[in-house]
């Protein structure tokens, strides 16, 4: 659409007002500019800390399987982030500069990473029916990769969306609207939206070429803006609770990193190599 992400940082932030926000996610991904090509996708996943995240993996007769990190229990428990054995991987993050009575307001509407994971093997295939998807979905904010491109849908509500898809470089993406057709979504933005998305655009900035999946790592543990406006929340109401990191050659195997911070429960880093193998296994 146009927009450089600091354009469309400026404009959604023009005159409103900037407040807390607990439930919250922030996503980043880009095209890889290596020999290997393909791209890294990451979400940093931050919650209210009353639940337990686990890692599954699901077989459709009629789909793809895929793999994802669950909540169980809590107040929100489901699929979280996934990714299938075609190498799509979808990530998502709440719109909560949306009041939550109005987001609790949507008949009819339902979320997308299983329907994207078992149905679709390619970002293309996304944006060939896109309106069979995304005008049905809860209002979110979606990150889509794959072997070669990254899509970025903001949801908003009444079936509104925007995407952006990019080839070459990097995106993130918080917790409001940046598009400016659906900015008037945004009732207030969170302090730990606006600095969230302002600190991981710093920090891709930064990463010397090409990035890694070892970069990806290291920028989501951040913790320069405090407890909780830091890329890494470590806050009492709200706190990071799981990373979760693609690597998706252009050719070859993906690879997964997730680190489970669940409550009471020692931290956990495991990685999976997603060969036919890990497919057939099933874990």
């Amino acid at each position: 659409m146009g927009h450089t992400l600091s354009t469309l940082l400026g404009l959604s932030l023009a005159g409103l007002v900037v407040i807390d926000d607990l439930e919250a996610c922030t996503l980043w991904a880009t095209v890889v500019t290596n020999a290997a090509g393909g791209t890294l996708i990451a979400k940093n996943r931050d919650w209210k800390p009353d639940h337990t995240q686990v890692l599954k993996m699901t077989r459709n007769r009629d789909g793809y399987a895929y793999f994802g990190l669950y909540a169980e229990g809590g107040t929100e428990p489901g699929i979280k982030a996934g990714v299938n054995e075609k190498g799509l991987t979808v990530v998502t993050a709440s719109a909560s500069s949306i009041p939550q009575s109005k987001r609790d307001r949507q008949p009819g509407k339902h979320g997308v990473i299983g329907v994207l994971l078992s149905g679709y093997a390619s970002c293309d295939e996304v944006l060939a029916r896109k309106d069979a998807v995304f005008p049905r979905a809860r209002t979110m904010f979606v990150m889509i990769s794959d072997r070669s491109k990254i899509v970025l849908a903001e949801v908003g509500l009444e079936g509104k969306y925007a995407l952006r898809t990019i080839a070459s470089g990097f995106v993130a993406h918080s917790n409001h609207f940046l598009e400016p057709d659906l900015a008037a979504f945004n009732a207030k933005i969170g302090a730990s939206s606006a600095a969230r998305l302002g600190r991981i655009t710093e920090l891709m900035k930064g990463v010397p070429a090409p990035c890694t999946a070892e970069s990806f790592a290291s920028i989501s543990r951040d913790r320069r803006d405090g407890p909780d406006n830091s890329l890494w929340r470590t806050g009492h109401n709200t706190r990071t609770l799981a990373s979760w990191i693609v690597e998706t050659p252009s050719n070859g195997v993906p690879r997964l990193r997730v680190v489970l911070a669940n409550p009471d429960q020692p931290e956990e880093t495991r990685t999976f190599v997603l060969n036919d193998a890990f497919w057939r296994a099933g874990s």
